[in-house]
This record gives structure tokens, C-alpha cells and sequence, in this order.
């Protein structure tokens, strides 16, 4: 086991985690810089003075509202500022917030809220269709805002509450409008801010976790202070500069951590309704920003956009990625791109659970091993063990990732099993998350992931990783995506089976396969080559998260051998 601070400086080893809730290390983080400015929204400036007394309005009116410690509280918001007000207000009360997605239809919103049973929801108003049901049955009490409020639009603003209200999406009543309650409660003075107890849940976020099950995490706030600290120790922005807000905080702790790590190290948070990748380097320009987060998606649109020549990233100087791996050749292609536009940091990237309020391990574009997940950030311990025995394996040896650390979760909501299953303990008791993913710790002390550990089956003698065989063949042009997956076989127990979606679906498959076979074979051997190709003319099929779905792809397997349609692709 490896100790954060062997990677960084000594001084970590004097410092200290912080104590407190979220609100309570924003405001001490906050205390010399409130005339800065923490929050930009279209042409409104927020100065993080002007941030601290919006929150104090907000949260002195819920606490009039009935919001207390402890209070189940469904947030369903955007990137606006009254979201980032309600978040912190929330937290200074001590609520419990639960993470609802406004990309969640009707049935998976009903869903989440069944698991979790909030007291209140508070929504953007334009998805209260897609919890209005649930929360009647359920006698929730509905609370709605709008995403325009602090635009300076009113033209814009008319039409938008005129198709809220034709929609059926507007409650005008004065005790559901968030902003009237605010109003009416902003000078409310007989209010108790309560302590925070450390290991008390103050969230519930949703993840399909290492099993692929939907379930709630349950994660303590305070320990996502921890987390912002570690940064401290391996992100380089300062006081004053520029972080796009164009990741949802409500309900994606890589959201919240962009977020809470932006306001606590004094940056301003440039909040845009465009997060989708098509938006992204025009933000990007727009707000001059000199960090930005986003999911590989994001970046690689840089590398294709004919507009590049007419932009500059000189201000850009932490580019990070997260959610998926990269590509291999795609990350060349953008980082490529970013320097071609003034950029001279190249893209990092890492490894985060929502199991851990996001990152455990950061790549730093230019100062790790491209292809790594970098170092443990500072205060995350991380170890590569026997799957079965979980003892420690030596360097150079793939096996199961366990970490542990401040910002580690209590427990699945309400689901005992699957904690059980997660949490493992070592010869002195202590308590390890066990990531379910395989991976190798290198002798400079980078870590590399290879893959899922459910995902791994044996071939004839050999390990296969499909995500090791998928990242290879993501290499090659005329695939889009691939999954891999297995099924078995009387002699060499299982075979790969690819699924491949093919950016022209009329090229030529001969050559396309010997450019697989001959890439695979040459890296990872014969073992690794398939048993079985299926091609796809459209996107393969993601997750609620919006990850690639194996398990889609294993019941497609299903189904061809119960159909007996499939065909072998090769030939012991």
C-alpha cells in the first residue's frame, strides 16, 4: 500500500482535514476574497459576498418553509445561480439532498424517488411533468423555479413561462414558487444552523457501481471537503481565474466536485445552460476560461471543428476529462487540436467514483505517463490486490484496485447486499472500497487501468480485458464505438465476442478485419482475437449514467445463441 503523500509534497503529512459541513469550508475558503467574483451567468457577475447573502436569503426561507436537518430534499436543477444558492442553503441547514437527473424520464424519475422518498422536491420548472405523478401519489411537496431568472432576457424570459404554462409545467401558487419563498422568508431571523456530524448522510447521488445495479449512494458532505483540499495538492489554478461551469452539479458528484472545488479555491464559475460537447469550445472562447472539465466527447469535437482557426486557448491552461477513457488516438487528435489553438497543457484525466465523491486518482496532462490514471490524489490510499484473497500483489502485477480514504461512501441506500459486497477489510481491519476494477501499479508508482473485474473471462490459458481489446480497436478509423463481451465454449472456455459500431457502414470488412486481427494479435495475442463479430450501423447502447452498456450487448449474445445465429470468426 502506498501512502498519497509519497507522491507529493511533505508538507501534506502536517496538514489537516478539514471539519464542517460543505457551506461551513466554502465560507472559510471564501473569507479574504468576497469581493472577487465567484459566479458569471450570461452578463451577471456575482461577487462571492454577494454569493454568501443570497445563500443566507435562500436558506433562512426554506428553514421558514419547514427544511430542516435531516429533511429529504429532491433537487432537480441546471447550471444557474439560484441552483448553486439552493445547493449551499441546503447544506447549511444541514438537509439531505438527493441528487434527481432532469435528463431522467418520467419512469426512471419515479423510480429514483420510490428508492429515496424526499420530503420536498425543488425543480426547474420545465420538469415538473416528469415528476408531477409520483410526487402526488407520494405527497411530496413540489417546489419550482426558473432556469432564466437571473438572465437579463425578458423577451426571452415571456416566451419561455408562456410554454411552461401552456405545457402544465408552472405551479403559481405562491407556497410552491422557490423565488416568492424566498422573498417572503429572506429576513426570517429565528433560525438554528446545526452542526455537522461527521459519517451523518447529507446525500444521496444514484450510480450503477461495480454490479451495473441502479442503486443510491450515500455519501457524507463533509468528506467532500477532503476531496476539494487533496486538489489543493494537485491542480493548479489560482485565486481569481476561470473555471467553466458546464458540468450538472445536481446530481453527478463529478458535478459537485468541479463545482464546490471551483467556489472553494476562489475561481469564478462561469455557469452556462449549453453543456452539450456541440457548445463546449464556444463557452470555452466565450467565457476565457482557464480551466474546463469534461468527458472525452467534449474534447474530441475540438480536433473536428472548422472554426478552430478563428479561436484562441491561450487562457486554457488545466484541461482535464473524465466519465470514460480516452481513446488513445483521439487524445493525440485533441491534444493536438488544443495546441494548435494556444493551449499548451495537454489533457489529463483520471480515475473518480461516485463511491468516493469522484476522483481517487488524477493523470496530469504533460507530468504522467499518457495512458495512466497518474497518482492517488492526497488523502486517498490506494493498493492493488488479489481479487480473491485481497492481499497485496507486487509491482507490475494486475489485479483488483481497492482505495479508501476521507470522501469514501457510508453505504448503498437501503441496500445492504450490495455494501456488503463493496466493502472489504485487510489483515488490520481496515476498511477498503473495492473498485471492481483491475488494474496494475507501475515501479514510478503510476497506476494504469485495465478494465472491469466482472468483465474479465479466461480464454484458453489466457486473461482477456475487454477494455484493453476495445481501447486497441477504438485506434482504427472505421470504428465508432465497441463493446466486448464473451461466451463460452467447450475448448478454450469463453471466446471474445465484438460489438462493433462503424462510422461508414458500407466499408470494406475484409480489410477492416485485418487491420483488427493484425492490431490485436500483435499486442495482446491470440487469445484475445475474436470468436465472433457483430457490426452496427448505429451508436451502441449506454447506461442511465451515459457509459457504454455491456450488459445490453450480453443479452444481444443471448439471444443470438438462443437463436442460433451465431458465427464463428475464428478457428483453433
Amino acid at each position: 500500500m502506498e501512502k498519497f503523500y509519497d507522491y507529493y509534497t511533505k508538507e501534506i503529512k502536517e496538514d489537516t482535514l478539514p471539519v464542517g459541513n460543505e457551506y461551513d469550508f466554502l465560507l472559510e475558503r471564501n473569507k479574504n476574497h468576497m469581493n472577487d467574483i465567484a459566479l458569471s451567468f450570461d452578463t451577471k457577475k456575482i461577487s462571492y459576498e454577494e454569493l454568501h447573502e443570497r445563500i443566507d436569503e435562500f436558506a433562512r426561507a426554506l428553514y421558514k418553509r419547514g427544511i430542516r436537518q435531516g429533511t429529504r430534499v429532491g433537487i432537480v436543477v441546471v447550471n444557474t445561480p439560484e441552483s448553486v444558492y439552493l445547493l449551499y442553503a441546503l447544506k447549511k441547514l444541514g438537509a439531505q439532498v438527493i441528487g434527481l437527473s432532469p435528463l431522467n424520464n418520467e419512469y426512471k424519475m419515479q423510480r429514483d424517488i420510490e428508492m429515496t422518498k424526499p420530503e420536498f422536491i425543488i425543480s426547474v420548472d420545465m420538469m415538473y411533468g416528469n415528476f408531477k405523478n409520483p410526487a402526488k401519489s407520494l405527497n411530496i411537496t413540489p417546489i419550482l423555479y426558473s432556469p432564466l431568472e437571473s438572465l437579463d432576457k425578458n423577451g426571452l424570459k415571456f416566451l419561455y413561462n408562456t410554454k411552461q404554462f401552456m405545457d402544465g409545467n408552472k405551479i403559481l401558487k405562491k407556497g410552491n414558487n422557490l423565488m416568492r419563498i424566498v422573498n417572503d422568508g429572506k429576513d426570517y431571523v429565528d433560525v438554528l444552523y446545526p452542526q455537522h456530524v461527521s459519517g451523518t448522510t447529507t446525500d444521496i447521488m444514484f450510480t450503477g457501481g461495480s454490479s451495473g445495479v441502479h442503486k443510491g449512494v450515500e455519501l457524507d458532505g463533509g468528506a467532500l471537503n477532503s476531496v476539494v483540499k487533496a486538489l489543493d495538492y494537485v491542480l493548479i489554478l489560482e485565486p481569481g481565474m476561470v473555471h467553466l461551469g458546464n458540468i450538472p452539479f445536481g446530481h453527478m458528484c463529478f458535478g459537485r466536485l468541479v463545482l464546490h472545488y471551483s467556489l472553494c479555491k476562489n475561481l469564478e464559475y462561469a455557469l452556462t445552460l449549453k453543456a452539450m460537447p456541440k457548445d463546449f469550445y464556444g463557452e470555452l472562447v466565450r467565457t476565457h476560461a482557464n480551466g474546463a472539465m469534461g468527458g472525452p466527447v467534449h474534447w474530441e469535437i475540438l480536433a473536428q471543428d472548422p472554426n478552430l482557426r478563428q479561436w484562441t486557448l491561450e487562457n486554457l491552461i488545466q484541461p482535464l476529462s473524465g466519465g470514460e477513457m480516452f481513446k488513445p488516438q483521439k487524445l493525440k487528435e485533441a491534444n493536438k487540436a488544443l495546441e494548435y489553438a494556444g493551449c499548451i497543457t495537454p489533457i489529463g484525466n483520471g480515475l473518480g467514483l461516485t463511491e468516493m465523491w469522484a476522483p481517487t486518482h488524477v493523470c496530469m496532462g504533460g507530468k504522467n505517463t499518457q495512458g495512466t490514471i497518474g497518482y492517488p490524489i492526497p488523502f486517498v490510499n490506494s493498493k492493488i490486490a488479489d481479487p480473491k484473497t485481497f492481499e497485496d500483489l507486487p509491482l507490475e502485477t494486475p489485479g483488483v484496485l481497492l482505495v479508501n480514504g476521507p470522501g469514501m461512501m457510508l453505504r448503498y441506500h437501503e441496500n445492504e447486499e450490495e455494501t456488503n459486497d463493496v466493502f472489504v477489510y485487510d489483515e488490520n481491519k481496515v476498511k477498503w472500497y473495492n473498485t471492481k476494477d483491475v488494474a496494475v501499479k507501475h515501479a514510478n508508482g503510476e497506476y494504469e487501468f485495465l478494465g472491469r473485474l466482472k468483465r474479465n473471462f479466461v480464454s484458453g490459458v489466457d486473461n482477456i480485458y475487454p477494455e484493453q481489446i476495445e481501447q486497441l480497436l477504438l485506434q482504427i478509423p472505421e470504428i465508432r464505438e465497441v463493446i466486448v463481451t464473451s461466451i463460452a465454449d467447450d475448448n478454450e472456455q469463453f471466446l471474445p465476442s465484438y460489438h462493433v459500431s462503424l462510422n461508414d457502414f458500407n466499408c470494406d470488412r475484409k480489410v477492416l478485419e485485418s487491420k483488427m486481427f493484425a492490431l490485436i494479435e500483435k499486442t495482446l495475442g491470440t487469445s484475445a482475437l475474436p470468436g465472433y463479430i457483430e457490426y452496427y450501423e448505429h451508436a451502441l447502447p449506454r447506461t442511465d449514467n451515459g457509459k457504454l452498456d455491456p450488459k445490453a450487448m450480453e443479452a444481444k449474445d443471448k439471444e443470438r445463441i438462443e437463436n442460433k445465429d451465431l458465427v464463428r470468426t475464428r478457428v483453433r
